[in-house]
């Protein structure tokens, strides 16, 4: 264990019942886990069958195995699994059969239920279906959902009822009654307290109440290693509170501190100190970066999220020029809503990339389905799938049997022709049909950015939208971000037929991603989906209020700041942040964590992404050449030959200028 820092080699040596490790991103906890067992099987005489080792991942699990066994190649290994594979377990050898509910069923289920309240049912709404069911049954802590409780007790009344009635488990059941089993059964519950006489717990902070109690019951000796900095997981009833309450819930308690994070250069380590030292729910640690070097940190303000991804990819561009590989770049998010932009800009550009959230379209939400339809019906007029998508988008009292009628056509001729010579249709709503069709044939005749405005307000999707909401309890502002999130995805495009043609090519990129094997590609993940990795150059994306920290997560500003401090921690050498002054068409302020910062004073950037000699669009002048930029005043040259001052700050604010980046 010569290997080992003092702070490693502190904790490996502990001897307290129960001793948590704390430990700051990079810290090699890992390392010390492993030596601890190594030290428990050799120099304190430990039998490998007493002792258990609880990852958070099957796939950490067998990392960790594996790394063990070449280390220690004598003996019974210990338990490596998680704490669900243990409680299946444990439920096995006292049951004849435990049958687990598969995914696609739960997923299925939630599905059906949701789809009688919600017209469009998205993978997103059902996953935070599962999570909250999941909540309920391992935290205390409040549900966190979009929808009426109503809505959620009928998606769990029908889950519940489901499994019950054949006999199925959920993980959170495995642990329910595997904790129940050892209550109600002290002969059991000596028995396996006579079995596990050590328990190592890595990712503590990750813990629930159900996993905790655990070990609790277990009352043998624990070795916990987490950072309640890193406690990111709320949703699935994960909470700092385990850490911070070891004392109170453990007796003959000892907590270690690690001090040395290996990971990054010096500078970024003292940036994601700056940002974390502001949460209240934590303890107070000295964090120094082991490699004293300073890294590369930029913050910048650009124009949009296309200059944003653009500037990405040039860096990117020129990262693998200078010999380095895509995959040791990652681009972060909050949302993944904000890897639009980033894929198109990468298939734009032909750099490889990869999502780990590999199911994610954008323009698969419905609301982009339905847009995507009116433009595609304005181009071709026979198509019948897309009549059937809009037709009653908004409600134009246009019957089933009427939809039927054109839906079951020969006729290769106008959907609207065809509407209005179905037996049924009412001579007061030819007109109306007569103008639909005139006004979706206008479409194709604007330009793309004109044409979408149309049919959100002269088609009345807007007003579609708005009863949507009202009706099936959704967040109106969450579906008005996705209409402003497409539009933002159009303004490159000067076409419809260019458009159409994008987003056929982004869902092929998408489509062929899986088939691509392990080659070489830049990541694009959530900050939540990089737990526990680490990359060469890191850049963090819309660093705006709203978005870091999320508008819907503001009461817990505390989880929102340490999700953002992971998101920088996962950086090795470089560390690239963004604030856009403009997203989704909306002026933003940078986020408050920058602030935590000294980075942003630093920047002193109040151009909003513009310089001398960038080209422009003024709603009202038209094209323009931006003369000068002084403090708040900037002057514009328009084609005309007219030179006119204004507040840039009132140009940005009220959405009267974009910048022409390029137009395709």
């Amino acid at each position: 264990m010569s290997n080992l820092d003092k702070y490693q080699n502190e904790a490996v040596r502990a001897r307290s019942k129960s001793v948590l490790v704390i430990a700051p991103p990079g810290a090699g906890k890992t390392t010390v886990i492993l030596n601890r067992i190594k030290y428990l099987l050799e120099e304190r005489k430990v039998k490998g069958i007493h002792v258990i080792v609880i990852t958070f991942t099957k796939a950490a699990a067998e990392n960790m195995k594996s790394r063990f066994k070449e280390m220690h190649k004598e003996g019974v290994i210990p338990f490596f699994g998680t704490f669900h594979g243990l409680f299946y377990k444990i439920l096995l050898r006292n049951k004849d059969e435990i049958r687990l509910i598969e995914s696609k069923d739960s997923y299925n289920i939630i599905r059906k239920v949701l789809s009688s309240y919600i017209e469009e049912v998205s993978d997103e709404k059902i996953k935070e279906v599962l999570n909250n069911i999941s909540r309920k049954k391992v935290s205390s802590k409040d549900l966190e959902i979009s929808m009426t409780y109503d809505i959620f007790d009928k998606c769990y009344e029908a889950y519940e009822t489901f499994k019950n009635e054949r006999g199925l488990l959920d993980f959170d059941d495995l642990q329910i009654k595997a904790v129940t089993l050892l209550k109600e059964n002290p002969h059991i519950l000596g028995y396996y307290r006579n079995l596990i006489k050590y328990i190592l717990v890595d990712e503590f902070q990750d813990c629930d109440e159900v996993q905790l109690e655990f070990l609790r019951l277990i009352n043998n000796e624990v070795f916990c290693v987490g950072d309640e900095d890193q406690s990111i997981y709320s949703f699935r009833g994960a909470t700092p509170k385990c850490m911070i309450n070891f004392e109170e819930n453990f007796e003959g308690s000892e907590k270690v501190y690690l001090k040395y994070n290996y990971r990054s250069l010096k500078n970024i380590v003292e940036v994601s100190k700056d940002v974390i030292k502001h949460n209240k729910e934590r303890y107070q640690k000295e964090i120094i970066a082991f490699n004293e070097n300073q890294g590369k940190i930029e913050l910048k303000k650009p124009f949009n999220e296309s200059e944003e991804a653009n500037i990405i990819a040039l860096k990117i561009e020129e990262s693998k020029r200078l010999g380095n590989k895509y995959s040791d770049t990652a681009i972060l998010y909050r949302t993944n809503m904000e890897s639009r932009s980033f894929i198109d800009a990468f298939i734009r550009k032909k750099i490889p990339f990869k999502l780990l959230d590999k199911e994610y379209n954008f323009f698969n939400h419905f609301i982009c389905r339905d847009l995507i339809a009116y433009l595609r019906l304005s181009i071709d007029p026979f198509n019948k799938e897309d009549f059937n998508k809009i037709i009653n988008k908004p409600f134009r009292y246009v019957s089933k049997s009427a939809i039927y009628g054109v839906m079951n056509s020969k006729k290769r001729e106008n959907v609207f022709d065809i509407l209005m010579n179905v037996e049924g249709v009412h001579p007061f709503q030819m007109r109306k049909f007569e103008e639909l069709k005139s006004d979706i044939a206008y479409l194709n005749k604007l330009s793309l950015n004109s044409a979408i405005d149309f049919i959100l307000s002269d088609l009345e999707y807007s007003q579609y939208i708005r009863e949507y909401s009202s009706k099936f309890k959704q967040n109106q502002e969450d579906l008005l971000d996705i209409v402003e999130e497409f539009k933002s995805s159009a303004m490159e495009f000067k076409s419809i037929i260019t458009f159409l043609s994008h987003i056929e090519s982004v869902e092929e990129n998408l489509e062929n991603l899986n088939s691509k094997g392990n080659i070489d590609s830049v990541i694009l993940s959530t900050m939540h989906g990089v737990k526990g990795m680490q990359f060469n150059d890191v850049h963090i994306v819309n660093i705006v209020d709203e978005t870091i920290p999320h508008k819907n997560s503001m009461e817990n500003l505390e989880e929102e700041r340490r999700l953002f401090y992971v998101g920088i921690t996962r950086a090795i050498n470089n560390l690239y942040l963004y604030a856009p002054k403009s997203v989704r068409g909306k002026f933003k302020d940078s986020s408050i964590f920058l602030n935590n910062t000294n980075l942003d004073s630093q920047c002193n950037i109040t151009d909003y992404g513009l310089k001398e000699g960038d080209v422009i669009r003024h709603n009202y002048f038209g094209i323009g050449e931006i003369l000068k930029i002084e403090k708040d005043t900037i002057s514009i040259k328009f084609v005309q030959g007219e030179n006119k001052k204004f507040s840039l700050r009132t140009l940005i604010e009220n959405n009267l200028i974009e910048k022409i980046i390029c137009e395709v």
